[in-house]
């Protein structure tokens, strides 16, 4: 008969685990001798046989509850403090990415999949709170390092975190009471009740909460902001009916509602205006096409204000007439939790997930195991885009468009240079704002099958199907939205005008709800930028492992999984500034021009991927005379993780990047050891790893969109883990993470750097889009002496911004055709139009060699803009993967105090992480330093009447740490955002048992 325990769980637990549910003192009587010394260990079932964790043969780390509160990891980012190889931070859009060993999620798409799964109780969740929400009433979370697949669930590359909460016991009455107070004005309160129903049936009931005042300032408004305002109930029903049919239900609920940022301060070194190139002035029109917004400069030395008119909605400001020059003229505030917003950020998440499981077994040798699920999941943050203030004015007194007869026009549209946005009220100070939100809802089902035989071989197999959709478009606040005034005001020109700007007019949206700072939202205006990408994903998966005993210590285990994926996602266009006469839904998915019927002709594009993967290995368990227990294992994994789509192309560049990006592959080889000496008061695990990688996902920024890519890599590395025993009431435990990462074969534009710092291509500013190009110095100063000359059918000044779209070349063109008028079309052939130009300037035959981004020369003429030249990064770190990471921790504990009632026990944790880098390119921009944390408590329990009293400290030395830096696109200015820890956090807490 299959042991029947409360649960059966398919994930694994390991050496971290086991370093931290030691059997440690308590106030119960302990003797001194090597006996009482011996650690304790945490029975798992990962082959489907219950077995100590140091016989797994695999690199895990797992914390049960007591280890989560004697570590303080008190949610999912804190679990890098205690594993080795693992890095956190936040990201740019409402997204996060945890890292294993280098493997995470350094993509940006809606169809992307993680590198890292997120499972509760063995349910994969694709979308998840892992980054909000606290654990509680868990009965452990586990974190397996390496690909996975052939065991359960969702297949991954990098890893898999697993959150195996409490289940209902039988027969007993149960209750966990847990208040904190802490600085910040923090209060939190935990609990659980536990009550049978009869013999064969009990309710667990828990929930957790948690509220504090935000640790940022916001100097506009006067309030402090980046508080919490959450909370997460759960209830699980269980129930065994006969001896072997057993099963629960559980139902959870989490929500949050407060000022949470979504990324921290800007950073910039600002790139001034240039004024002469060659030594020829650049007059002012066309000095406003000459700067980046931001430079690149490492992060501690990038405490400038953007340079607003770099950017769309700053240098659409000047189109308008409202600005100048640049808005930000001040120096930044340098203090990182400080930041300049007319409005308070908002975030709003919630989750429901109804989770079911069942097991029957169907003899005394053969397990079946059902598991399915089915939630809800929906995220949405407000926040300042710049999170810096403009010290500049709107002009009172603006000539739009450089044409004086448009003065009363702009008088009547902006009294006084008060713009009236409809999203974001009425400022005559330059404001942009975004928004990032979506919904999605999943379903799963997962059958296995599992044996228990007494002979030498045995399995598990199973499958699993997952439908999963994304983005509800007809929702406001989904999708990804910049609003700025300066972009109202173009629009509301635009119509003032009969659509003259943009050939016809532009819907204002002014008619929808609010969500928190944000008024009228529609979804479907034109004076805005949206992307919304709605994404299903259907999966199918079959999985299964063997085991054979080749000898009695030493066993053979294969594993093979196939995947099938298909992925589909709606090609709805982006509609800044599209006209709309209201005949034509902007949200309608639109067909690609020339695309396969199955492929975006009819607005969908579909893509799938079907794949084979396993594992074989070897596990030994020597008799060795100086060791208590010794395997070593040695195994060789295929990981994969799907392809995806990209987004909708920009619009008027349908080859802007590719439609589509490659899965990634992953070969694996590993080898590893556990041990247990000093009669049980020692373990020391070690593990080496090699992976070949292939087809990496990175996101690049390619014109206003987060396009991805794939890229070929090599990594290696060692991991340590160990706890010891000294004596009854002293443990120590360690653990460290060796990194080394390398990137191959691989070439990419820098958008901070895209001539990679040669004199003889210059970066100049798309006039329409914003976003950046490249033509040759030659041909650029050669356009400034033309304009400077003010010849007869020289270029007026401004033209320069007409370089990298066309519009200075197909302008020439039609002059030289004698045949000028305002729609400037040219020839119809743009390399003509550019030849024209050239011809016209003595430029004919002149031309510029670049490596573009296949590592292949190109040549182009002197005045065709391109994207710019590729840097080899061969040799390069992957982002986020610091080469060491080193934890330790000690504890002591007292017994028999106060009478014999009471223990204490004091406990300090370190934490080291190297410097790593956020950015492939790996420049001065992209270095993240070194960071420590350091976490102290005292506890006082008495075990007996189930009370305990906490006095802690997480990160007492205060350290502010940037865990992460996402760097913008060209038309924001290309500064950084950046991702904070938290500060240093302190408190109380109280707890009782029944």
């Amino acid at each position: 008969m299959i042991p029947k325990t409360p649960e059966k769980y398919l994930m694994l637990a390991g050496a971290s685990a086991l370093a931290l549910s030691w059997a440690g003192p308590s106030a119960t009587a302990q003797t001194q001798d090597d006996a009482q010394r011996k650690l304790g260990t945490v029975l798992v079932t990962t082959q489907k046989t219950e077995e100590s964790i140091q016989d797994v043969p695999i690199a895990v780390s797992a914390f049960d509850e007591e280890a989560l509160e004697k570590l303080q990891l008190t949610g999912g980012p804190d679990l890098t403090k205690s594993i080795p190889n693992v890095s956190f931070t936040k990201g740019n859009f409402t997204s996060y990415n945890f890292k294993i060993r280098g493997i995470g999620a350094d993509l940006v798409a809606q169809s992307g999949d993680a590198g890292v799964g997120v499972h509760q109780n063995d349910v994969p969740l694709t979308a998840n709170r892992l980054f909000e929400a606290e654990f509680y009433d868990v009965e452990r979370v586990e974190t397996l390092r390496g690909p996975q697949g052939t065991l359960y669930g969702r297949n991954a590359t990098g890893g898999v975190i697993n959150v195996i909460t409490a289940k209902p016991v039988m027969e007993e009455f149960q209750g966990d009471l847990k208040l904190t107070y802490g600085n910040y004005n923090t209060f939190k309160a935990k609990g659980m009740f536990n009550m049978p129903i009869g013999d064969r049936v009990a309710l667990r009931v828990a929930g957790s909460m948690m509220q504090r005042d935000g640790y940022v300032d916001n100097v506009v408004t006067g309030n402090d902001i980046d508080d919490r305002d959450l909370y997460g109930i759960r209830a699980t029903l269980a129930f065994e009916p006969t001896d072997r049919l057993r099963g629960w239900v559980a139902y959870e609920h989490f929500e949050e509602e407060d000022s949470r940022l979504r990324s921290g301060k800007q950073f910039c070194s600002k790139d001034p205006l240039e004024t002469s190139a060659g030594g020829i002035p650049i007059s002012p029109a066309d000095q406003v096409y000459t700067s980046l917004g931001c430079q690149d400069a490492p992060l501690d030395q990038s405490n400038d204000r953007v340079n607003s008119v770099a950017t769309l909605g700053g240098g659409l400001g000047i189109v308008v007439g409202l600005l100048s020059g640049d808005a930000f003229t001040q120096p930044a505030i340098a203090d990182l939790r400080t930041i300049e917003s007319s409005f308070d950020p908002d975030y709003y998440a919630d989750q429901d997930l109804f989770t079911w499981k069942g097991e029957f077994d169907l003899t005394d040798s053969l397990l079946l195991t059902y598991l399915g699920s089915y939630g809800e999941s929906s995220i949405r943050s407000i926040e300042d885009y710049n999170k810096v203030g403009a010290n500049i004015p709107f002009n009172e007194a603006g000539i739009p468009l450089g044409n004086p007869n448009l003065a009363g026009v702009y008088q009547a549209l902006f009294p006084g240079g008060v713009v009236t946005d409809p999203q974001l009220g009425a400022s005559n100070f330059f404001q942009t704002f975004d928004l990032s939100g979506g919904s999605s809802e999943q379903t799963t089902h997962e059958v296995r099958l599992q044996s228990d035989f007494e002979g030498r071989f045995n399995f598990n197999v199973g499958a699993i199907s997952i439908d999963y959709e994304a983005v509800d478009q007809n929702n406001p606040d989904e999708g990804y939205y910049v609003f700025s005034n300066t972009l109202t005001a173009l629009t509301q020109l635009n119509n003032a005008l009969g659509g003259a700007i943009f050939g016809g007019p532009v819907p204002v949206d002014t008619d929808g709800p609010s969500y928190g700072p944000l008024m009228n939202l529609g979804g479907d205006g034109g004076n805005y930028f949206r992307s919304l990408s709605p994404y299903k994903l259907e999966s199918f998966a079959v999985f299964g492992e063997g085991y054979f005993d080749i000898t009695d210590n030493l066993q053979l285990t294969v594993g093979l999984r196939y995947t099938d994926d298909d992925k589909s996602q709606e090609n709805t266009p982006t509609f800044l500034f599209t006209p709309n006469d209201g005949s034509v839904d902007p949200l309608a998915p639109q067909p690609v021009p020339g695309a396969e019927p199955d492929n975006a002709g009819d607005g969908t594009y579909n893509v799938s991927f079907q794949e084979t993967t396993g594992r074989i290995g070897l596990d030994w368990s020597p008799d060795l005379s100086f060791s208590d227990d010794t395997l070593i294992y040695a195994f060789y994994s295929k990981g994969y993780k799907g392809g995806g789509i990209n987004p909708p192309q920009p619009a008027g560049n349908t080859n802007a990047f590719p439609q589509f990006f490659d899965p990634e592959f992953i070969n694996s080889y590993e080898i590893g050891t556990k041990n247990t000496l000093a009669n049980g008061a020692l373990q020391l695990n070690a593990t080496g790893f090699y992976y070949d990688y292939e087809g990496y996902q990175i996101t690049q920024i390619v014109n206003r969109s987060s396009a991805n890519f794939n890229i070929d890599a090599k990594l290696q590395g060692l991991e340590f883990e160990t706890i010891w025993n000294p004596a009854s009431t002293f443990v120590i435990n360690a653990n460290l993470g060796l990194l080394d990462t390398e990137i191959q074969d691989t070439f990419a534009i820098d958008v901070l750097d895209r001539t990679n710092g040669r004199a003889d291509m210059t970066v100049l500013k798309n006039a329409s889009s914003y976003s950046n190009c490249v033509v040759s110095t030659l041909g650029y100063q050669t356009v400034l002496g033309a304009i400077a000359s003010g010849a007869a059918g020289a270029p007026p000044p401004g033209a320069t911004g007409g370089l990298c779209n066309g519009d200075l070349a197909r302008g020439v063109a039609e002059a030289v055709a004698g045949d000028p008028n305002d729609d400037i079309e040219g020839t119809g052939n743009l390399q003509q139009d550019i030849a024209i130009l050239e011809a016209a300037l003595g430029l004919s035959g002149e031309s510029i060699t670049y490596v573009d981004s296949n590592g292949e020369l190109q040549t182009v003429s002197a005045l065709t803009p391109f994207d710019g030249e590729a840097k080899d990064l061969d040799g390069n770190e992957i982002p986020g993967a610091p080469e060491m990471t080193l934890s330790i921790g000690a504890e002591y504990t007292w017994d028999s105090l106060f009478n014999g009632d009471w223990a204490m026990r004091i406990r300090g944790d370190y934490y080291y992480q190297a410097d790593s880098l956020s950015r492939v390119w790996n420049t001065a921009r992209d270095d993240l330093d070194g960071w420590s944390n350091v976490n102290l408590s005292l506890q006082f329990y008495n075990d007996m009447n189930g009370l305990e009293l906490e006095i802690f400290g997480k990160n007492i030395t205060d350290e502010e740490v940037i865990t992460g830096a996402y760097l913008t696109d060209d038309s924001s200015g290309l500064y950084s955002n950046a991702f904070l820890n938290e500060p240093r956090l302190y408190g109380v807490s109280v707890r009782k048992r029944w």
